[in-house]
């Protein structure tokens, strides 16, 4: 059985702030994301239309979470927290995530596979 692996990417601008060791103030990141997906290849030879994919993250992520302060949709508002909301988010409603990688800045970034 042949499987494959699917990356989907979304970005968008929310500000976060830190208490405790990171102490940050408020301040905005744009933020860019892949959702990645794993699995076989259906009868017709993909694994998932990517249109129906990209509809879901422009709307649930990307529009849902542009200009937020995430502090109020996350409990501690890390990048961190941030990669598993999605992943979780995601994961009710598509088949087959693998992970979900958060960037804050283009060099650093998160990734998270689910729970092991």
């Amino acid at each position: 059985m042949t499987k494959v692996y699917q990356t989907q990417t979304g970005a968008f601008t929310a500000s976060h702030s830190h208490e405790g060791t990171l102490n940050e103030a408020a301040h905005p990141h744009h933020f860019t994301y892949e959702v990645t997906f794993h699995g076989p290849l259906n009868q017709e030879g993909f694994l998932l239309d990517f249109r129906p994919v990209a509809q879901f993250l422009e709307t649930e992520i990307d529009q849902r979470l542009q200009g937020s302060d995430l502090g109020v949709i996350l409990k501690n508002p890390t990048t961190e927290a941030l990669a598993i909301w999605i992943y979780n988010r995601v994961s009710q409603h598509l088949p087959h995530v693998f992970s979900v990688k958060v960037a804050e800045e283009p060099n650093r970034w998160i990734t998270y596979q689910g729970e092991e």
